[in-house]
Formats: C-alpha cells, sequence, structure tokens
C-alpha cells in the first residue's frame, strides 16, 4: 500500500474511533498527519523497525502501518466499523462536517447517510443544533449538491493510476490503448475503455481479467476502481474503427458516420487497424482525440492542419518550489530533475511573504535565493534556473512586494490564495489589477478551483483575460492534476485574444515536474500550438519577451 492510502486508512481508523468515543482516535489522528508530513522511506523504516521514530507514531500504530504496507487489512478496523452505519463514512466527504460534528448529527438527528444529511437540511433541523447554523446548514447542501455532480469522477492522475497497470499487462499480449475522457485530454475522468487485441484468457492470466484488476489492490481506497477501467477486445482490423469511437464526442462520430454514408463506407465492416485508416478511407485528415468535440469541423485530406502543442516541445517551466518554501527538494535537485526532464530553464517561483503557512520568502530570504540561483547557474547546466517568487495577489490586486524588489527577478508569477469572499465583480477586478501590474508575468491558477474539491471562483474571465491583453501579462494554465487551471474553455478565450499560456507543472517535488503531461493534454484540447505556449519558446526568446513586457 501507497503512502496516501496507508494515511486515509489510519483517518477512517481515527473516524471510526471518534465515531465510538475511543480515545485512540487522536493518535491515529496524529500518526496519519506524521505521515503526510514524512519523506521518509515508510518501507525502509518498517524493514528496519524505525517506524516509531516518526513523531506520533508509538508501537501499536507502527504495527498497524507496518500490516498497511503489506496490504492487509487491520482487525482493529473491521472491529471498529462492526456496528457503525455505512453511511456515516459518506458524511467524512462533506468539506466542513468534521469528526466531531458528524457524531453530533448522528446522536441528535440520527443522521447516518448523505441523503439522510440532505433530508435533515432540508427539514432545517441543522439550523437549532449547536455549532450548525442557517449558514452551515446552507454550505453543507452546496457540498451534497457537489458531491453528487462529482460522484464517479477521478482526476487525471488517479485514472491513470488505474489504467497503467492493466495497459502494462494487456501489451504484453497484443495492442492496448486508453480511450474515453482520459485520451481526449477532459480534466475528470469516469468511464476509462481501454481498447485492446490482447485475447481475455491471456489478459486473465496476467491479472488483468477484470475490469480494473491488477490496478485496484486489496489495499485500494477507490471506490468503484474495479468497475471503471472495461476492456474492450477486438480482432486487429477492428482496432482503429473501435478506438475511436471511445475517443470522441457523439457530434464527431455522427460527422463521420454522415461522411461515410456520402461515400459509401460501412465503417462497420472497415479494415482499419489504426485510427488514421478510418480518416483516409473518409478522405479525412485525422483529427487528434483531445479535437473530436462539438463545433471543431473535419479537415479534408491534404489541407495543412497546425500541430496542436506537444510535451516535447516544452523547453521549462515557469512554476516550481524548493525547499526553500514547501517544496520537498532542493535547488540542485529540482535542476538536476528538470534537465533530465529535458527542460532547457526551470523559474522558481517560491510562495511570497504572505504564504507564512508555506514559508513564505520575505525580502532578505528571496535576495538569497537569488544569489544561490546565481551561484549554481555558474557551474553550468543543461538547464538553466531563472530567478522568480510566486507573489500573493492583495484583495485590491496589488501584489505583496514592493516594485523594485519584484524588479530584481525574471519571472513574477502572481496568483491568488486567500479568496476572501469576494463576489463577482471584486474578484473581477483584483485578478485584472494584478494581470495590469507592471511586474506580473503570468496570472497564476487564475480561478482558484480544485478539482472535486473546490469550485472556481466566479469571475468575468473575458475582463480578466482582457486585463491580461492591455498589461502584457500570459496566463497560466497550472497543470496540478488537482488543479488544471485555466479550463480548456478559457485557454481557448486566451488564444483568441493572442494571451499567451504557461503551461506550469507547479512542482513542489521533482516527480511533480511529471505534471506538465497533464497540461499539455489539456492545452491540446483547447487547441493550443507550441506558438500559444510561452514556455514553448527558447530561453533566449523567452528572456526577450519578459524584457521587453518590463521595458
Amino acid at each position: 500500500m501507497r503512502r496516501k492510502e496507508i494515511v486515509r486508512a489510519l483517518q477512517r481508523l481515527a473516524f471510526a474511533a471518534e465515531m465510538k468515543g475511543d480515545r485512540r482516535a487522536r493518535a491515529w489522528s496524529g500518526a496519519a498527519w506524521a505521515l503526510r508530513q514524512s519523506d521518509e522511506d515508510l518501507h525502509l523504516l518498517a524493514q528496519e523497525g524505525r517506524l516509531t521514530e516518526l513523531k506520533g507514531v508509538g508501537r501499536s500504530t507502527a504495527a498497524l502501518v507496518a500490516d498497511l504496507l503489506d496490504d492487509l487489512r487491520p482487525a482493529l478496523l473491521d472491529e471498529l466499523e462492526a456496528d457503525l452505519p455505512a453511511g456515516l463514512f459518506e458524511l467524512r466527504k462533506v468539506k466542513g462536517l468534521g469528526p466531531k460534528k458528524v457524531k453530533a448529527l448522528w446522536e441528535a438527528l440520527g443522521v447516518a447517510s448523505l441523503a439522510e444529511l440532505e433530508q435533515a437540511c432540508r427539514e432545517n433541523r441543522l439550523v437549532e443544533l449547536k455549532g450548525f447554523g442557517a449558514k452551515t446548514q446552507q454550505k453543507v447542501l452546496a457540498e451534497i449538491a457537489r458531491l453528487r455532480e462529482s460522484a464517479g469522477k477521478r482526476r487525471r492522475d488517479q485514472a491513470w493510476a488505474l489504467v497503467r497497470p492493466v495497459l502494462r499487462a494487456l501489451r504484453e499480449h497484443g495492442r492496448a490503448e486508453v480511450g474515453g475522457a482520459l485520451r481526449r485530454g477532459m480534466e475528470l475522468v469516469e468511464a476509462m475503455p481501454i481498447v485492446t487485441t490482447a485475447p481475455p484468457d491471456a489478459a486473465a492470466a496476467t491479472g488483468a481479467g477484470s475490469a480494473g484488476a491488477g490496478s485496484a489492490g486489496a489495499g485500494s481506497t477507490d471506490e468503484g476502481a474495479a468497475d471503471a477501467v472495461e476492456r474492450v477486445h477486438v480482432r486487429p482490423g477492428a482496432f482503429g474503427w473501435a478506438l475511436l469511437q471511445r475517443s470522441a464526442s457523439e457530434a464527431h462520430l455522427e460527422a463521420l458516420r454522415a461522411r461515410a454514408a456520402e461515400r459509401g463506407v460501412e465503417l462497420e465492416a472497415l479494415e482499419a487497424e489504426r485510427e488514421e485508416d478510418v480518416y483516409d478511407a473518409l478522405g479525412l485528415a485525422p483529427t487528434p482525440p483531445e479535437r473530436r468535440e462539438p463545433g471543431v469541423p473535419l479537415v479534408t485530406a491534404g489541407k495543412a492542419r497546425t500541430p496542436l502543442v506537444r510535451r516535447e516541445d516544452l523547453r521549462g517551466a515557469l512554476h516550481n518550489h524548493t525547499t526553500a518554501s514547501d517544496g520537498a527538494h532542493t535547488l540542485r535537485q529540482m535542476r538536476d530533475a528538470a534537465a533530465a526532464a529535458g527542460l532547457s530553464y526551470l523559474g522558481i517561483s517560491e510562495h511570497s511573504v504572505s504564504a507564512f503557512y508555506a514559508r513564505g520568502l520575505d525580502v532578505e530570504r528571496l535576495r538569497a535565493q537569488r544569489e544561490a540561483i546565481a551561484e549554481l547557474n555558474a557551474e553550468g547546466s543543461a538547464c538553466t534556473l531563472l530567478t522568480g517568487v510566486e507573489s500573493d495577489i492583495l484583495e485590491d490586486g496589488a501584489l505583496d512586494y514592493a516594485d523594485d524588489v519584484l524588479a530584481e527577478l525574471e519571472v513574477v508569477v502572481a496568483s491568488v490564495h486567500r479568496r476572501y469572499a469576494q463576489d463577482r465583480e471584486a474578484a473581477t477586478r483584483r485578478l485584472a489589477n494584478a494581470a495590469r501590474h507592471p511586474r506580473a508575468a503570468v496570472l497564476g491558477h487564475p480561478t482558484g478551483r480544485l478539482l472535486l474539491g473546490r469550485a472556481p471562483t466566479d469571475v468575468d474571465m473575458a475582463a480578466v483575460l482582457d486585463a491580461c491583453v492591455e498589461g502584457g501579462c500570459a496566463v497560466e494554465l497550472n497543470a496540478n492534476p488537482a488543479r488544471l487551471d485555466l479550463s480548456a474553455a478559457h485557454l481557448a478565450m486566451a488564444k483568441a485574444r493572442g494571451v499567451p499560456v504557461s503551461i506550469a507543472a507547479d512542482a513542489h517535488s521533482m516527480g511533480e515536474l511529471a505534471n506538465l503531461e497533464h497540461g499539455v493534454a489539456v492545452a491540446r484540447r483547447a487547441g493550443l500550438t507550441a506558438e500559444d505556449v510561452l514556455n514553448a519558446r527558447p530561453l533566449d526568446a523567452l528572456r526577450r519577451w519578459l524584457a521587453s513586457r518590463a521595458s
């Protein structure tokens, strides 16, 4: 079991214990926090009998963690859950309801499921309950609606974690490709169909015999994982059309069927080992999966189609963190990882002075990091480090450093981290003012959304992007799979206005540089080419752009 799964298991134990008034709840909750904060190798600690060296992990909890590492379900969990309503665990998903509030709802109102909670809200029964009130009741109703809307959906990284092992197993016996929303560059994924030429019996022998098997083990906490990955077995000559059908909108498929009818082509009988063979038979240029959407026209074969941006087009990444703020790796480690990933420059944008919770840098520490970057660059490397900061946008749109401090840096990413519950007009004005700031090079994760977790800020994005044009500011596609902000629809608006897009890893560790892949998928869905992407420019061209807007 992986660290995140162990943390979730301990949190579930703590929750069950809290419901029963078991004093061990606090210890397990503390252990979950300690494991989440630690970057130690848990398997190594367990092998060496050193799990108790982690703060908050005693001997009994260490034994629990060791079992979880071996994918063993703790007997304690079965004991604690034995007479608890299963629906209580659903209530943990409601943002703002901690264990104490869930217990109060259960004991005072008999609420033990989302449906019962919703009914209690509809009947105004939370209003008089101690610790709740009318505002809390409305927020709970909104959260229930959000949970219903997001049910069965996964982020791209979560979906790939399920799909990759199945693809590996199937590819030992034939071709295999994933379709659906994952292939089409969507931010959230439901069904994950895998089209394969591997025979069903061979696939079963690898451990991928049932949908999702091999990806959702005994320790998986992803409910419904086994049903989400669907295998579609086809003969080689049917592979192209089968994959295309599962990698396009219904509008795109209808357009293909109409074209086929005009040309007398029977798609179901067509021999097509590749998707391109289907388009060839219809006299069309292939449409990339990310662009098989309503409103995107078919293109006749022979007509030039501008290539969409690819991961290999990215020359660098402008928004990244190190141990100086809340990152896990040092400047040198991040630089070397970026070089290994084929990037020729890496922007360092630590959290700013306002972000005390993330060890944000004051002016002295910011200048010290600038000197450290200069020293590392002097050593020579395939990857150049760029000085910068992720400066917080204050309530009125100002940035949280003086202009002369910001002028010392190469790349200033301006981001909102505290939202102040502003209305649409105020939130729009705040972002627009920041976009016009002479030192703001990139507007970071503009809507502040967290996929499946927090709704985007309500802003007039057209007005914000117009302000980017006025201020010469680029806009960010934050490629953290929990964000993917801006959305494809907003990116298309940026492209239409000529606003450059920075595809940002927002990496807080070396491994998170791989976030760029998720960003590229969404950028392609928006129709972005390499010319639209700021960090697809070579370093000298990027520096010219930065210098031109600062002059």
